[in-house]
């Protein structure tokens, strides 16, 4: 294993091998697979691990889509410098638990690295982006993890990247062996007022704090569904009074949210492929000082589009409304419908 250290471009007879260790995960989508693996091996990468789930024993079409995506992972490496590692899962894990396996056995491999899901292209310059800002970070327990994708209506500061809380998605990021082992999928010993003076920490308003309290709920009842694993992350990252870094542009676009996605979220998501813009060189902020206001900001046009310009009386009656239907276990509208 090379040492944390060891970020230069390693010269061999044939090309420029990027030294940063790279995951994809994917499953069985063999054109989304071929486009995101492209971009990747463009950067001729040292080490390259992939992470495949296994077949839906409900959907007799999996056994030969996944053999498609690995007859594109064993074209677009072969004959290459790359060294390659595989876990291909016999059963299926679900889209929560087979990531969250991925990513254990990446980071029990590799200090730290770069994730990137099938469904996330990345602009050429999100590699050496987050190569420069693993070692310029290493050694900060703080810096968590480090995103590419960016959304936002206005540059919070003039530098090429800010600090957040980390409210994005991680498709496309980096991250640390010491950030991952926060790590919890179901967090069964956090409770609500746990999770909640965490995120006061930070500054979280009321609504903010009730919206992940409830997403705190459905992880410990099925885990989302058995489908989630990065709202799991973003609150360990929370709990630990972490942050992340945002690129003040766009480098990945999202090509999965609509057609042919795990989470196929309708048309007019605003993460739906967006373009993507160069970085280099970067240009550091002189501090890690978290940008607060562009974190609300994308949480009410992400997650509560609908209440982001509520007053502050209506949220007040929200959340005591809220309240009281926990108290007492009452689910739903007041008022049943007949």
């Amino acid at each position: 294993m090379l040492p944390v250290s060891l970020f230069t471009f390693h010269i061999s007879i044939f090309n420029i091998v990027f030294s940063t260790p790279i995951l994809l995960i994917n499953f069985n989508r063999p054109d989304f697979t071929r486009r995101v693996l492209t971009t990747v091996m463009q950067q001729a990468p040292a080490r390259l691990y992939v992470f495949q789930d296994g077949p839906r024993p409900s959907h007799p079409e999996d056994p030969e889509r996944l053999a498609a995506v690995r007859e594109v992972i064993g074209e677009l490496t072969s004959g290459t410098s790359t060294e390659l590692f595989t876990r291909y899962s016999d059963h299926n894990l679900g889209c929560g638990p087979g990531p969250a396996d991925a990513l254990s056995w990446f980071f029990g491999h590799e200090e730290c690295g770069i994730v990137i899901e099938d469904d996330a292209v990345p602009h050429p310059d999100f590699f050496p982006y987050a190569q420069e800002l693993l070692q310029r970070y290493a050694h900060d327990s703080s810096v968590m993890a480090i995103g590419s994708m960016n959304v936002d209506r206005e540059r919070p500061t003039p530098y090429s990247y800010y600090f957040s809380m980390m409210n994005r998605n991680l498709c496309a990021w980096a991250s640390w062996r010491r950030a991952w082992e926060h790590f919890d999928l179901r967090h069964f010993a956090v409770s609500r007022g746990t999770l909640s003076r965490a995120l006061r920490r930070y500054g979280c308003g009321i609504l903010e704090r009730l919206y992940w309290c409830d997403r705190l709920d459905e992880i410990h009842r099925d885990g989302v569904g058995n489908s989630s694993w990065d709202m799991q992350f973003l609150i360990s990252i929370w709990l630990n009074h972490g942050k992340g870094i945002i690129p003040n542009v766009n480098l990945s676009s999202n090509i999965g949210t609509v057609v042919d996605a795990t989470h196929p979220s309708g048309q007019g998501n605003i993460i739906d492929n967006i373009p993507t813009s160069p970085i280099l060189p970067l240009n550091h902020p002189p501090t890690t000082e978290i940008q607060r206001g562009a974190d609300r900001q994308f949480h009410f046009r992400y997650f509560e589009p609908s209440r982001g310009n509520w007053s502050q009386g209506k949220t007040c009656l929200y959340a005591v409304n809220r309240f009281v239907k926990r108290i007492i276990g009452h689910q739903g509208p007041w008022r049943q419908k007949k």
